[in-house]
């Protein structure tokens, strides 16, 4: 079982400045989106203000936080207006 977590490891040979360049590449666009989706929110000053700080200063658990609040009812409506089976 330790064999295992030796594998994923931040010691691992395959973890260089490559992959980890990449990596904050990836997520600064995750959260440039998530910016842009706060701004693109018929949210007030306050509220834009609150989620953009919860996401830039607590990124992952901001991001989880926001999810529900981003998505929009006219686009996704199965989610908002789920419908119970009757029968």
């Amino acid at each position: 079982m330790m064999e295992l977590f030796y594998k994923f490891s931040w010691d691992s040979i395959k973890f260089d400045y490559q992959v980890l360049a990449c990596l904050i590449l990836v997520w600064t666009a995750v959260v440039v989106c998530a910016v842009f989706s706060i701004m693109s929110r018929p949210f007030g000053y306050g509220q834009r203000v609150f989620w953009i700080a919860l996401i830039v200063c607590v990124p992952a658990v901001g991001l989880l936080f926001y999810l529900p609040f981003s998505l929009k009812a006219d686009t996704t409506p199965e989610v908002f207006f789920a419908r119970k089976n009757r029968g």
